[in-house]
């Protein structure tokens, strides 16, 4: 027997998220799949912000920082 699984789209996602059905879960949609993702600790939070003012006066006005 052969198994296939489904791929999601992003539309998919976000309309998952929008009815709810990913409420209280920690997800990230990878490769047309969801996979559970354990919250971002201080040390991936500080890394991302060191990495977004490293970054920010290299490529200016030609991405969005949030």
């Amino acid at each position: 027997m052969t198994v296939t699984t489904a791929k999601w789209t992003l539309d998919d996602y976000h309309l998952m998220i929008q009815v709810g059905l990913l409420k209280n879960r920690h997800v990230e949609l990878l490769n047309g799949e969801i996979v559970e993702m354990p919250p971002e600790g201080p040390e991936h939070a500080q890394l991302s912000t060191d990495a977004g003012d490293y970054l920010r006066p290299l490529i200016g006005e030609k991405a969005l920082f949030t």
